[in-house]
């Protein structure tokens, strides 16, 4: 199996405001539909690679957000802009998703954090491969392990976020 760090990227100043949650979640959620869709379809699943994801989440600023990238998974409320294509280093793969949503602060629940998340790699997935569908990541959505998701300290430490300060 390929190697898939995934990770947060949070400006130092915007620290204070962004989600206390822990690491662990996104990493659940990667590995949820790593095993649900890439695994079964071969996509990110032999060893040539290892990845790297970036998430970059915004809190929406109606000012400074007006215009968003079209995405299957953009709702009033949140909007993505992951980057079309994987970047090539090596045996390294990286790309960033960036999120804007009016859910993102440091008061985001888990569950709300988790469902971004899931809604994040969804929006990259659906862009960089024709054999994922928007439909397809909906209907496995609802197996997600709440119990497990909310099953960390919240909210977490800055530590536990593990957050890639820049």
């Amino acid at each position: 199996m390929s190697e898939v760090v995934i990770r947060t990227i949070v400006e130092e100043e915007c620290l204070p405001h962004s989600p206390k949650i822990n690491a662990k979640v996104r990493a659940y959620i990667w590995q949820y539909i790593y095993e649900e869709i890439l695994v079964p379809k071969k996509i990110m699943a032999d060893n040539k690679y290892n990845y790297r994801l970036t998430l970059d989440l915004v809190k929406f600023d109606p000012e400074q957000h007006k215009f968003f990238t079209d995405s299957p998974f953009n709702t009033e409320v949140n909007k993505f802009r992951p980057e079309p294509k994987f970047n090539t280093q090596g045996n390294l793969k990286f790309s960033s998703i960036g999120v804007v949503s009016k859910l993102i602060d440091n008061d985001t629940s888990p569950e709300d954090y988790a469902k971004i998340i899931y809604d994040a790699f969804g929006s990259f997935l659906v862009l960089i491969s024709k054999k994922i569908t928007k439909e397809e990541l909906d209907r496995i959505k609802p197996g997600l392990d709440y119990d497990y998701i909310n099953s960390f300290s919240y909210p977490a430490t800055k530590d536990d976020c593990d957050f890639f300060i820049v």
